[in-house]
């Protein structure tokens, strides 16, 4: 398991890719519910699957971003979000994105919303924009064993 994933109070889980991506995902908020306990999980998603998250019992807060399925473009609503995550007081995030899509865009708003850990998955290395850089796992993998793959190993 990732250290820095103990004692943690308030955790933002970013999956704002496509419907199918969020419930691929769902495997890895159960297991990232029993590793933090009674924390509080905030998951952000996009528009599209606003009415699914709400139902996953394994997060407490859906955050959904409007800004579409990563498409980082507009400066004014980027700042927004950034705001909106200061407030939120996360101790940590943890960045789910597909095979070849970059976390580091999430990680970088991530960063300059204060959050200090921020974990995400990546074949190249980022700087320090990761707290908690993961490598992919084999290409083989089923996209559920590389969410949860995340959760589990600590930096490559």
């Amino acid at each position: 398991m990732l250290p820095e994933l103990q004692n943690l109070r308030r955790a933002l889980v970013m999956q704002v890719g496509s419907r199918q991506d969020l419930m691929l995902t769902i495997p890895a908020l159960q297991k990232l519910r029993e590793l933090l306990g009674d924390a509080t999980i905030t998951l952000m998603v996009c528009p599209c699957n606003s009415e699914i998250s709400i139902e996953l019992p394994w997060v407490d807060e859906v955050f959904v971003y409007e800004g579409g399925e990563r498409k980082f473009v507009d400066a004014e609503r980027e700042l927004a979000l950034i705001s909106k995550l200061r407030q939120g007081a996360f101790d940590a995030a943890v960045i789910f994105t597909n095979p070849g899509e970059s976390p580091y865009p999430l990680a970088y708003i991530c960063y300059l919303a204060g959050i200090p850990i921020r974990i995400g998955q990546s074949q190249e290395f980022g700087g320090g924009v990761l707290s908690e850089w993961v490598k992919l796992p084999p290409k083989d993998s089923h996209p559920v064993d590389k969410y949860l793959f995340l959760l589990t190993h600590s930096s490559a």
